[in-house]
């Protein structure tokens, strides 16, 4: 099954274009809708503001006859004459507009007898509120009473055909001519259009007198004492049918999709250039990937990022120098035991040779040294077999408690007749313990220790071995005479095939590979092998082991 390759980079700039789209879509469609269900409010709030002295006079009505149904009938009773059959329903449904024109009247003259009395409470525009003598006196003369809102009618209201009238530009309105002995109301123009969206209702919220609306309704409440007494309505300004705020909403989702489509168009240039941003440096590493594959070890890849792509590209450098090194280091390895093998099959093949073209005669001596250059060989490649095995961490152990003291002292009586023959004193004394080994791997240790000494010390010279030991570890030294070492060559021993004398290494048989195989053996185990200047002006070999916790 094929399944189709997106590339990152790809992923990365859609998934950053769809978020963007997701979020935009979802916040601008929650805000139109919230926009839709509460700005029709939030206006008719703002314009409630507008009827706090309406509020108040309504309030004082209500104080005075305790009952919205007895206060309008009162008020209409105060009109004298003969009432016809619907002038009690005509003035019901009007009592509520002529109490708005009223407080309308009242604040007007209000706020500007306040601009000629103390104009400085105006502001500094209160020279243009101000109105001239005359017409202060005339509207303080007809001023109306929220008490008595019918003055200058009378029944029946047919009788004031030039009294009342409807004004359609303005919404319906009563209106009335002066009457002698009577006030002149003088109408001022509702510029907000507050009177015809007006309705009062109840402590309960019972609809009493006005225009009801089966919408949602602004609410100011009407305080007596401290008690509500009832609320005064209005409609909102704006309807779904309405013209004008067909216009008003179709100019929102108009600036709304403009801001959409900035926002797509925002989004998908940050989209390119976070994808782009991320594109170059994943294929740069790609590419080192690559060339570390193909063998091109010295590859370094250049990203200059403090970010986790950065900790990538220098992880992957740090590998090319490590893979390096290892390749190096194998290339060595294939050379040197290409020359170590090279040598005694090259002695062999010569001797062979000779025996073959009569020139040497297979005496038991040849065959002895054949057979020695054979043993050569055998040791090597259990060696390098060895030394395969512990990098690649399968050697085999058999582990079990043991005295290591006891195998240094066997070891020991093994090695004494070579020491005799080297002309190398020996002394010994020291303290076992109970450690965690295996037993053939450890003597194997010993072994090339011993054998070292052995092949670097002068005759006449000595081997002192000891042993230190406390609660944790248990520690063997191997000190001999000089030949003594520097500093440069101490520091590459146990290096693999390393001779600090090759001459007189080959002349003892030795392979150049007993105390690496030493050290990683030691390593097997748990333990530690170190190299240092011995006291006797030799080498010392320092070979420690945890001793086993007692439970």
């Amino acid at each position: 099954m094929n399944i189709r390759r997106i590339p990152i980079a790809l992923r990365l700039f859609l998934t950053v274009l769809f978020t963007t789209l997701v979020i935009t879509t979802v916040s601008l469609g929650v805000l139109h809708l919230n926009m839709q269900r509460n700005f029709t409010r939030y206006v008719a709030d703002v314009e409630m503001q507008k009827l706090d002295h309406v509020i108040e006079n309504l309030a004082e009505v209500y104080g005075v006859y305790n009952d919205w149904g007895n206060a309008i009938q009162a008020q209409i009773l105060q009109i004298e004459g003969e009432a016809a059959p619907d002038d009690y329903d005509r003035l019901s449904r009007w009592w509520l507009r002529r109490q708005y024109d009223i407080a309308l009247q009242q604040r007007y003259f209000q706020d500007h007898t306040l601009a000629n009395v103390a104009p400085s409470l105006m502001g500094t525009d209160a020279e243009q509120r101000t109105v001239n003598e005359e017409e202060l006196r005339v509207l303080a003369a007809n001023l109306p009473s929220q008490f008595q809102p019918f003055e200058g009618l009378k029944f029946p209201l047919s009788s004031n055909q030039n009294l009342f009238r409807t004004d359609r530009k303005n919404g319906s309105q009563l209106t009335t001519q002066p009457q002698a002995g009577k006030k002149q109301f003088i109408q001022m123009p509702d510029r907000l259009g507050l009177s015809s969206r007006l309705s009062l209702y109840d402590a309960k919220r019972r609809f009493v007198v006005g225009e009801p609306s089966d919408e949602q309704i602004s609410y100011r409440p009407i305080m007596v004492d401290d008690k509500i007494v009832g609320y005064l309505g209005l409609k909102p300004v704006l309807d779904q049918e309405d013209a004008l705020s067909i216009n008003f909403f179709s100019n929102q989702k108009r600036y709304l999709f403009l801001v959409y489509g900035l926002s797509i168009l925002t989004s998908l240039i940050a989209a390119l250039l976070l994808a782009t941003y991320f594109k170059k440096p994943i294929q740069r590493l790609l590419q080192g990937t690559r060339e570390l594959t193909k063998g091109n070890y010295q590859h370094q890849v250049k990203v200059n990022r403090n970010d986790e792509l950065g900790d990538l590209s220098n992880e992957l450098n740090q590998l090319a120098i490590i893979l390096n090194q290892h390749e190096t280091s194998r290339r060595q390895w294939v050379a040197d035991t290409s020359h170590e093998l090279k040598t005694p099959l090259a002695v062999l093949q010569a001797q062979i040779e000779a025996m073959q073209d009569g020139i040497r005669k297979p005496t038991p001596e040849h065959f002895a040294s054949m057979l020695a250059q054979v043993t050569s060989l055998k040791k090597l490649t259990l060696d390098l077999a060895a030394l395969a095995q512990a990098d690649a961490q399968q050697l085999q152990m058999y582990v079990s408690t043991i005295n290591p003291w006891d195998v240094v002292q066997q070891e020991l009586m093994n090695f004494h007749p070579k020491f005799e023959q080297a002309q190398l004193t020996v002394t010994a004394e020291g303290e076992g313990a109970d450690v965690e080994l295996d037993l053939d791997r450890f003597k194997q240790i010993v072994a090339n220790l011993l054998s070292n000494s052995i092949r670097y010390t002068e005759a006449g010279g000595q081997v002192h071995i000891h042993t230190e030991q406390n609660d944790k570890e248990w520690t063997l030294y191997v000190d001999d005479s000089p030949f003594g070492l520097t500093d440069e060559q101490l520091a590459r021993i146990g290096e693999r095939f390393y001779r600090v004398d090759d001459s007189r290494t080959r002349a003892t048989g030795g392979t150049g590979l007993g105390l690496a195989l030493s050290c990683k053996i030691t390593q097997a185990l748990g333990g530690s092998l170190s190299f240092d200047h011995s006291p006797l002006g030799g080498l010392r070999c320092k070979l420690t082991f945890p001793k086993q916790i007692k439970s």
